[in-house]
């Protein structure tokens, strides 16, 4: 992994597409403890369930990928649009532009969340999950954010404090609770609510877990950061992997330990709103 590594066209896509059964187990593993990515994966998932009933009227989800949580805002919402940049796009997945008619629907304008092609007071919720670790100046991401949402608008957002490298070399910050605060402050926003996505023992788990699979399962390292399982070690390594993270799941409970988390989850509003 080149550690200076620029934004370059992917020689090669990192999402593999697989055809039937194949696919159906894929997305299984992926679901499930034998995925080193599991417990950040439910907390993310507890944490949108933990948004979605703040979203109200017209949203925008920056950095939508594959609309994962969709579903969870629906309810909540009049309209739901999707943006994603063009070059985190290109780097995991090349052939993706010969495939738009299969994204219509997924993504809805490509652009830049630095610079967003939507006119002022455009939308009643911002939705931005995992997104702000992959903008190279926040600031002008969470100005943006401003500019796009009505005076009674509300930003929702996750960002990450501990995790691996990802969608190198689109990765750029990892946020605590004053930083963000801090950033989110300077643009006119004040937080309202503030959760943390797990706590020392969930990212204890999460983290041996990665070293684990990444360690004694993987054959090499892709190019933004993630690693290739080696097909002969994985059936001997994940069920470790998946062994240890239902360890770690259940010491959550023994756990009031926040010093550490996976994360923040984050509601806030624009400060005229706040005082209303």
């Amino acid at each position: 992994m080149d550690l200076l590594q620029q934004p370059k066209r992917a020689e090669k896509g990192l999402i593999r597409e697989r055809v039937g059964w194949r696919k159906r187990v894929n997305a299984w593993r992926k679901r499930s403890p034998l995925s080193p990515y599991w417990i950040e994966l439910m907390w993310l998932w507890k944490a949108a369930e933990w948004l979605a009933p703040q979203a109200h009227g017209r949203l925008l989800d920056v950095g939508c990928g594959e609309r994962p949580y969709e579903d969870l805002f629906d309810a909540h919402v009049t309209g739901y649009v999707g943006l994603e940049y063009p070059p985190v796009a290109d780097n995991l997945h090349p052939e993706i532009w010969g495939k738009l008619a299969q994204l219509h629907g997924v993504v809805d304008v490509f652009g830049d969340g630095q610079r967003m092609p939507f006119k002022d007071a455009a939308f009643d919720t911002v939705l931005a999950l995992e997104m702000l670790e992959h903008v190279a100046h926040p600031d002008a991401c969470v100005r943006e954010f401003a500019r796009v949402l009505a005076p009674s608008g509300t930003l929702l957002l996750t960002v990450p404090l501990f995790a691996p490298l990802h969608q190198w070399p689109f990765d750029f910050y990892r946020y605590t609770p004053k930083g963000i605060e801090a950033l989110l402050g300077r643009h006119g926003f004040v937080i309202q609510h503030v959760l943390p996505r797990g706590n020392f023992a969930s990212t204890t788990g999460a983290m041996l877990s990665h070293w684990i699979a990444r360690s004694f399962g993987a054959d090499r390292v892709q190019h933004d950061g993630t690693v290739s399982l080696s097909r002969w070690r994985a059936p001997f390594v994940l069920p470790l992997v998946a062994g240890t993270q239902l360890l770690f799941k259940a010491c959550e409970r023994l756990s009031k330990d926040q010093g550490a988390s996976l994360g923040y989850a984050v509601v806030a509003r624009l400060a005229s709103a706040g005082q209303g």
